[in-house]
């Protein structure tokens, strides 16, 4: 049986969008995993995407989403985010030269992800006003005024022929 896709409101479908991305980072992480590739451009790109993508990402749904409402979804949410943050700093204090440390940060990113678009959001659009959410989307729009760009120089996760 297929799944349907999920009905995302307008007003969170940038956050949605994002969330498009960071499936993507974890698959190009486990990519370069399965091809060996070393540690260090594995190191590089989880800087550069947490540095670009990933900070602003947390700070927006925690600012506008989950320090709204103080309920155990909200709170699970926020666990994760500290959780996503404490594996990025232990690459990088220890672990650079772990593989293992980042299959653990596309596991913890992706089920996040999933957790976020299946459970949190749907929850979250059915208990925000409709006033906040379009609060929430006009911030959104002027804080994302330009496409999401996601491009990193060293395609590592790219078999070469």
């Amino acid at each position: 049986m297929k799944t349907q896709p999920i009905k995302r409101s307008d007003e969170l479908k940038v956050l949605s969008r994002e969330h498009h991305f960071g499936l993507l980072f974890a698959w190009k992480v486990r990519e370069g995993l399965k091809l060996n590739v070393e540690t260090s451009r594995l190191n590089a790109y989880v800087n550069h995407f947490w540095e670009d993508h990933l900070k602003n990402h947390f700070l927006n749904e925690e600012v506008l989403l989950f320090n709204m409402i103080n309920d155990p979804l909200c709170i699970q949410a926020k666990n994760d985010h500290i959780a996503i943050i404490t594996q990025i700093e232990k690459i990088n204090s220890f672990g650079k030269d772990d593989p293992n440390a980042y299959t653990k940060l596309a596991e913890i990113l992706s089920n996040h992800i999933r957790f976020e678009e299946r459970i949190a959001f749907p929850h979250l659009e059915e208990k925000l006003s409709e006033a906040k959410l379009h609060g929430i989307s006009l911030f959104l729009e002027k804080d994302y005024n330009e496409e999401f760009i996601n491009e990193y120089e060293d395609e590592f996760w790219i078999k070469k022929k």
